[in-house]
């Protein structure tokens, strides 16, 4: 997919960070937005930046308060989805809320690391089957994110390495199965489609 102007974007974790710069280039590029966070303040100062970047006429950007960790938030935001862009489809899904943590099994709670796993897994893994109709739904679509395995990965953060290798596994078996393109976001402004 090279043209994003009238398409529709789902980001998590659009409130800060790659979410952030992620929705302002969509916006840019007169794509359809719907961002959810835990932070509102987080997503409201994304929609204030696109906001005065200007939006082109007609342009759909909205702001959802979702803990990703939570089917039945993730459920709720997928119908808040619909009705407030007026469709039964979407055509890119950036399963991008993500938290830092695990770290060491000595040291570190198992709390800590059911908040990570739940968060950056269970959250793909939740937006994902709540999404996949919408995204079957649509023309062409593109469904994932992770950063690539062998690279930007803080060894400290040992519970981030699995999910992410997991997250690749089953975005590749996600776009057998659903005829979705899977891609890799390495990073801010660097956007590359795996297969």
């Amino acid at each position: 997919m090279t043209e994003f102007a009238g398409r529709t974007a789902v980001v998590t974790g659009g409130g800060s960070g790659m979410g952030r710069e992620l929705v302002r280039q969509l916006v840019a590029e007169a794509c359809n937005v719907a961002m959810c966070d835990v932070s509102p303040t987080g997503v409201a100062e994304t929609q204030r930046l696109c906001e005065a970047a200007g939006l082109p006429q007609g342009l759909r950007v909205t702001t959802h308060i979702v803990d990703v960790a939570d089917r039945t938030q993730v459920e709720r935001f997928r119908d808040e989805v619909a009705d407030r862009h007026q469709t039964d489809n979407i055509h890119l899904l950036f399963n991008n809320a993500g938290i830092s943590g695990g770290g060491s099994m000595v040291t570190n709670s198992r709390d800590e690391w059911e908040r990570t796993f739940n968060i950056c897994w269970g959250g793909v893994y939740n937006c994902t089957r709540a999404f996949l109709p919408m995204l079957q739904n649509a023309e062409h679509q593109m469904l994932g994110r992770h950063a690539r395995p062998d690279r930007d990965l803080d060894p400290r953060q040992h519970a981030q390495d699995p999910q992410r290798r997991s997250r690749i596994g089953r975005d590749r078996c996600c776009r057998s199965r659903a005829g979705a393109r899977a891609i890799c976001f390495a990073g801010p402004r660097r956007l590359a489609t795996v297969g």
